[in-house]
């Protein structure tokens, strides 16, 4: 297999420039037809008027990124398909999203998640340090969201991803700001469908290349990477069933619960039933993509069982041989090729999309009205949170050029954003399922979870990148190459470093949940702790209320209180400020 460089054609360019001219048009439209989005809930929600599938497809297209397509096949090749047990977590996910957190939004009514703290600790404070996290946590993964598809174009093409990331975010940030939630929405719909179009034609194509199905799952099991089973409880191992369903789940349903991405969508359909059937189909959409993703990595490996390309030197990532499969199976096809990388392309502006919006909702909501003097009008707003978009657009940019030499994406990734995942999660989940949890605790915890897995994340990747912490991949052969080539030796752990640091990436969300339930929950009762009967009981999730329920005369009442409180503003009004 000769190492030789495989490059687009004028038909991949076409494909891929008409794939980013779509989704900027799409944006045009509802930036200038129509209302125009003139108003701040038809930017942010749609007015509430959104319809079921569009949001379901806009909720897996915002979560299935760039890093999803090109990550999980190269992690698959390289470590086999015990990652694939995540999917058991993701379907646990599903449940506790309808029936433990959806309904206490919906029955409030909060614009914002982070609002949602205010009304239940009935403080500003916890509410300004959530969506600080969030917002962190955004401008961490947006830039890794744009540099994972750059990264890929740039070992297809002779662009480099310095100049690359720029024009494409452009395009984001254009239809982003100017069609708001529901230019997001229809445009991931399209992306969507360009995303799996792709994926089905690296399916079928790749599996005629090797020889069939049994080819493919006859050389992975000769190279070891069929595993589900592993269930060693020791968390410094990189991948086990534990660690891929409880780590797993914690860390889906850390993101898909509470955080204002997904959560903004849930709320801009008309009710609960609506979003409840949003997340199912939201949940199945991701556990089908997850599994062509994993069956690709297969595919991968039987195609390059006698010459891997990263011994060879042919690519230097793992997350770059995707491409290089794509260019050795569809490169004789003029456009498939572009078809692939627009695939890449469409997920990552779809998650990219969704993260500016939100992130353009909680400055506004979570910051500006909440601690500014001066009010708004709806049209003010919307400007407002359109230039917020741009803004945190082009800061994104100048951090994606920073990153270079980054390896298995998919860990990086996890590992990172599950610093705010878990903290944000422990958060929401000490409010609604401790009913004695306090103010006070809420935020001790959340700063102490944030700091101490910010520690232990960071410093995994710092000994990461000097070398001294490295996961073996599973054996690979050279023989295959033309010219032969000397396979280098794997590198290994040093032993000497912190055993904390080299906790599997996997349980980093369930670490940080932990610290805020436990801290949160000590502080509390230190301080002072909350008497349930001073909240609503809308405010906790419905296990609780139930419960809370039978030893409160009032609670007849209370669930028409909560409704009669009126706007968003005003429930967050009734909390203590600072």
């Amino acid at each position: 297999m000769a190492p030789a460089m495989d490059l687009f054609g004028w038909a991949d360019y076409l494909v891929l420039v008409l794939v980013l001219g779509v989704s900027l048009l799409v944006g045009l439209y509802y930036g200038c037809c129509g209302s125009r989005q003139s108003t701040d809930g038809e930017y942010l929600l749609g007015n509430k008027e959104m319809r079921m599938l569009p949001v379901a497809i806009s909720l897996i297209a915002g979560y299935i990124s760039g890093i999803t397509l090109l990550g999980t096949p190269g992690d698959i090749y390289s470590y086999g398909t015990q990652y694939y047990a995540i999917i058991l977590g993701i379907f646990f996910m599903s449940f506790a999203i309808n029936y433990l957190f959806l309904p206490v939004f919906t029955e409030l009514g909060v614009k914002s998640s982070y609002e949602y703290l205010q009304v239940r600790f009935r403080h500003r404070a916890v509410r300004t340090v959530s969506a600080f996290i969030f917002i962190f946590d955004e401008i961490i993964t947006i830039p890794i969201y744009m540099y994972v598809p750059c990264l890929a174009l740039e070992q297809v093409t002779t662009l480099s991803r310095m100049w690359t990331a720029p024009a494409v975010m452009l395009v984001c940030i254009l239809y982003t700001g100017l069609g708001g939630l529901k230019a997001v929405v229809w445009t991931d719909a399209i992306q969507m469908c360009i995303f799996c179009l792709s994926l089905v034609l690296i399916f079928v194509l790749g599996t005629v290349s090797v020889g069939g199905f049994g080819v493919v799952f006859t050389a992975a099991h000769e190279g070891g990477r069929l595993e589900l089973f592993n269930v060693d409880l020791d968390p410094l191992q990189r991948t086990t069933l534990w660690g891929a369903v409880i780590g797993g789940f914690m860390y889906w349903t850390g993101f898909n619960s509470v955080n204002q991405t997904c959560v903004q969508r849930y709320l801009s359909v008309p009710n609960l039933r609506t979003a409840r059937r949003a997340v199912w189909v939201f949940s199945a959409g991701v556990v089908g993509i997850i599994t062509f993703c994993t069956y690709i990595g297969l595919l991968m490996y039987a195609y390059f069982q006698d010459c891997d390309p990263l011994a060879a030197g042919i690519v230097g990532t793992s997350d770059q041989l995707l491409a290089h499969f794509v260019m050795r199976v569809e490169g004789k096809l003029p456009g498939l090729p572009g078809l692939f990388m627009a695939g890449v392309f469409a997920a990552a502006l779809s998650s990219i999309s969704v993260s500016l919006n939100s992130t353009a909702g909680v400055v506004l909501d979570d910051f500006w009205r909440s601690y500014a003097s001066r009010s708004l009008t709806d049209t003010q707003a919307a400007v407002f949170a359109k230039a917020t978009c741009a803004a945190f657009g082009f800061v994104c940019v100048g951090l994606m050029m920073a990153m270079q030499n980054v390896e298995y994406i998919i860990q990086v990734a996890m590992t990172l954003t599950g610093i705010a995942a878990g903290t944000q999660f422990g958060l929401f989940s000490l409010g609604m399922f401790n009913p004695w949890a306090n103010y006070k605790g809420a935020i001790v915890g959340a700063v102490t979870s944030l700091l101490v897995v910010s520690w232990l994340s960071v410093g995994a990747q710092v000994m990461s990148m000097e070398g001294r912490i490295s996961y073996p991949r599973l054996p690979t052969n050279v023989t295959g190459c033309d010219p032969p080539v000397v396979p280098t030796p794997q590198p290994t752990t040093d032993p000497t470093v912190l055993s904390l640091y080299r906790v599997s990436y996997l349980w980093t969300a369930s670490i940080g949940w932990l610290i805020v339930m436990i801290v949160g929950s000590l502080v509390s009762v230190v301080t002072g702790p909350d008497s349930p009967l001073d909240s609503k009981l809308a405010v906790f999730s419905p296990p609780v209320a139930a419960l809370l329920r039978r030893g409160r005369p009032d609670a007849g009442q209370d669930a028409a209180a909560a409704a009669a409180a009126g706007s968003t503003v005003t429930l967050a009004e009734k909390g203590t400020r600072l």
